[in-house]
């Protein structure tokens, strides 16, 4: 046992290039640090009920919520805003693309949003899923992203040009 978090559930996990893990819970939409000797404690505590994904950019934290989808900013020393807001009622992945934007999976519409560093948001990718779950970026820089209900995996140029790789 590296850390023992009071949550019934931890949704997302990632870690910065010090060697601390971050955690995304539910049902009360905790963000834990957990540095490498296992000590953690809350960096932020979120009005959202679940954290269900997480991602880093050099020293700043973005958590996307449930079940009122946003994306929160969190720095450091824990100072939270809300960042992006795709009306959306769940946010289930997020990447950084080879620009540096943060791409966000979000349900019930199944769409993937670019938003710039400022939080300001565009369609990257409209699909026919009702939600995409999870996304990765191959060595190409195109999105792999899964989708719900029909399970297709697609890989998605940095232009927005989806092909099914496996239906």
């Amino acid at each position: 046992l590296v850390f023992d978090t009071p949550d019934p559930i931890i949704f997302s996990a990632v870690t910065d290039n010090d060697g601390n893990v971050f955690l995304g819970t539910g049902h009360d939409g905790k963000v834990y640090k957990v540095d490498d000797g296992g000590n953690g404690s809350v960096l932020a505590d979120l009005d959202e009920l679940d954290v269900l994904a997480l991602a880093i950019d050099d020293d700043v934290l973005f958590a996307a919520t449930s079940p009122n989808g946003k994306v929160y900013r969190i720095t450091p020393d824990g100072d939270t805003k809300e960042f992006f807001d795709p009306g959306a009622r769940y946010i289930w992945s997020m990447v950084f693309d080879r620009g540096g934007q943060l791409l966000v999976a979000t349900g019930d519409e199944g769409v993937i949003y670019r938003v710039n560093e400022d939080g300001e948001g565009e369609v990257f990718y409209d699909s026919e899923e009702t939600h995409i779950i999870t996304m990765a970026m191959d060595n190409a820089g195109n999105v792999i992203a899964g989708g719900d209900p029909k399970g297709y995996v697609y890989r998605i140029s940095d232009s927005g040009q989806p092909f099914v790789l496996y239906d």
